[in-house]
């Protein structure tokens, strides 16, 4: 008794928090909408900000904090959150409007290397969901297997035999490209190594170093891959294949 009672004082200041960082977080996003209502974006920024300190991460929390920084005309940061709601619900024909619209307002106009037909083929139906709700349907097809196995063990009738045991074939292979599905896009999440430029105008080095050449010029809200670090430096590469080096305090990952 005296252990239950334990585990009980250990687990309600646990279950207050919860409650406590629920409501406070519901209060933070009504008090954001109301503010980008009013026109308010500055204040709405912050409240959604505040609402992401708290640990809470979403594409329609990441998609209302880039139209409230397009509303300032802060494009470098609408396109990083609307970056980061794109990773996370990539089938929102908003955030990709919206994404599309915040980029057609940037300076570098950089052609990208066309991508293998097969890569691009992948991602394409990749993005059709979510890496959830790829996920679902990997869950649904795999039990969706078991059910036709049962049938196919059980069925006394030829017929729904041969049939069960066919379309648990195809549901199994179903159930294993939702899977692979539904990994690719966590693991683009996860190890994300894309950034946005947030600097106003910053020239990129040939290495490491303030003193080494200029190579060329980047300008806030062009998206760069991010290479490897040597102290406060980033290596980068941006769409069409050129490198080169920048601070880190250029950027912002996504």
């Amino acid at each position: 008794m005296k252990r239950i009672l334990y585990i009980a004082l250990v687990l309600a200041p646990v279950s207050l928090f919860g409650m406590v960082t629920v409501q406070n977080t519901d209060s933070l996003c009504t008090l954001a909408n109301k503010f980008y209502t009013e026109g308010k974006y500055s204040e709405a920024i912050t409240n959604y900000e505040a609402i992401i300190a708290l640990g809470k991460m979403s594409a329609e929390l990441y998609y209302n904090l880039g139209n409230a920084y397009f509303k300032l005309n802060d494009i470098a940061h609408a396109i990083l959150y609307f970056e980061r709601a794109y990773l996370l619900n990539p089938s929102d024909d908003d955030i990709a409007f919206n994404l599309d619209l915040a980029r057609a307002y940037t300076t570098d106009k950089i052609e990208a290397i066309p991508d293998f037909f097969v890569v691009k083929w992948f991602m394409s139906i990749s993005n059709i969901f979510s890496s959830n709700a790829w996920a679902f349907l990997a869950i649904s097809f795999f039990v969706l297997t078991l059910i036709l196995l049962i049938i196919y063990q059980f069925s006394g009738k030829y017929l729904i035999k041969k049939n069960a045991f066919i379309s648990s074939w195809i549901a199994l292979l179903l159930f294993i490209v939702s899977l692979s599905f539904s990994i690719s896009q966590k693991n683009r999440i996860i190890n994300s190594n894309h950034a946005i430029i947030t600097t106003s105008a910053i020239s990129v080095k040939s290495s490491p170093s303030d003193n080494s050449n200029d190579l060329f010029i980047l300008h806030a809200g062009t998206k760069i891959e991010t290479l490897r670090n040597v102290g406060e430096w980033c290596e980068i590469r941006i769409a069409d294949g050129n490198k080169g080096w920048v601070p880190k305090s250029a950027f912002e990952r996504i």
